[in-house]
């Protein structure tokens, strides 16, 4: 019954630097004694198929630059010397194996040998530069685009997923990091190799396999965040409360009983959500209700809540100016116009604007937490900073 399912293909992730041949080289041969033989290569992966375990070697040549794969008479010639050929990996390499330890190596010249990777490096180093020429491109359409969006910093926490920022920053200081080793690699391999040094074998490999990984992980988590980005948003899932009583302990929200002096909230929600940017966010509902009139009852006053709690101070300050800005309407967004400041001695900002007779907004900032007002009622929330600052320094 086991053998029914016998796993007897797979596919594992190759040494993040392509080329580092001996490191490569070395991998193959190591999976080789574990049974595995490469049978192909498909962008990060490398293709494997079960087998009797055994000694054998692996060398990787460099491809001329027209060529998609050995033609048939270097294939042939080279099979006569013991060697099959197996694949291409990276449209750069031909991959050899041998299982004849007598067979004689491909290349005994390490001066004739260094020829073979000028070409190599040429396209390296236009490949380096077109990369250069693309990062600048997206980090000036990143800097346009802010420039141009006059809330960055609220629609980055707002809309992206969190840890998404955070994967951008370690693939790029990966990427960088997996540039400088490449050029370092090439460098050495050319000058071993004209000086009449042979490649060492074997070479290690294994943190350059976890390099690769960790990458190649990184790229699934921003493709399945780009396809279901929309679920990482705000918290849906409302607390729907009869009292506000029950409400979390750890919920930061200006109740509406000390704002309105009404006897009770009788609907309460909530959501939350959290970013790198700003570990903590809720957002909280609530309505005070009049008595009963025929089958209905009236709202007497209403509040909604948004608790920032920012990482550092700095974007404390920059996200409470992108909000006291006139915002226009959007999805889940209420419009209002530019706010106006407040003194207060308590707060180290406040904010305030009527949009209407009875709708206000207000934004208030202490250290790095920040509040968001929207409230419609009598009550002038100008006359209430010292009870926003209360709130914000007894956050839990």
């Amino acid at each position: 019954m086991d053998e029914l399912f016998e796993i007897t293909e797979c596919k594992e992730v190759w040494p993040v630097n392509t080329y580092d041949v001996a490191a490569n080289e070395t991998w193959l041969e190591d999976m080789a004694r574990e049974g595995w033989f490469l049978t192909g290569s498909t962008g990060w992966k490398g293709c494997f198929k079960k087998g009797e375990p055994r000694e054998c070697r692996y060398r990787m040549e460099p491809m001329p630059r027209r060529e998609k794969k050995p033609t048939p008479e270097r294939i042939e010639a080279y099979a006569a010397l013991g060697w099959d050929y197996v694949t291409t990996c990276a449209d750069i390499f031909c991959v050899w194996r041998c299982d004849d330890p007598a067979a004689p190596e491909l290349d005994t010249d390490p001066v004739v040998q260094a020829e073979g990777w000028r070409c190599v490096r040429r396209r390296m180093g236009r490949s380096f530069l077109g990369s250069l020429a693309l990062l600048a491109v997206l980090i000036g359409l990143l800097l346009w685009g802010n420039s141009v969006d006059r809330t960055p910093l609220l629609d980055t926490i707002a809309r992206r997923a969190p840890g998404e920022g955070l994967l951008y920053i370690l693939l790029f200081l990966g990427s960088a990091v997996l540039a400088v080793q490449e050029w370092r690699t090439m460098r050495r391999l050319l000058h071993r190799l004209r000086t009449g040094i042979p490649l060492e074998r074997p070479a290690p490999y294994r943190a350059q396999r976890r390099l690769g990984q960790v990458m190649f992980a990184m790229v699934v988590c921003l493709i399945v965040i780009w396809i279901f980005g929309g679920l990482f948003g705000w918290d849906e899932g409302r607390d729907i409360q009869k009292h506000s009583d029950s409400v979390r302990s750890d919920v930061v929200y200006v109740d509406l009983r000390e704002t309105e002096g009404a006897a009770d909230t009788e609907f309460w929600g909530c959501r939350t959500k959290i970013h790198e940017l700003c570990p903590r966010m809720y957002e909280t509902r609530q309505l005070a209700l009049g008595p009963w009139r025929g089958s209905s009852r009236d709202v007497e006053a209403g509040m909604v809540t948004t608790y920032y709690r920012m990482l550092t101070q700095g974007l404390a300050r920059q996200l409470a100016k992108e909000l006291v800005q006139g915002r226009s309407g959007s999805l889940g967004v209420s419009p209002y116009g530019a706010m106006e400041q407040v003194p207060s001695e308590a707060l180290d900002g406040f904010w305030w604007v009527r949009e209407d007779y009875e709708t206000q907004y207000a934004v208030a900032r202490l250290g790095r937490e920040v509040l968001l007002l929207q409230y419609e009622g009598p009550t002038d929330l100008r006359n209430h900073a010292e009870a926003y600052a209360a709130v914000l320094a007894a956050r839990p």
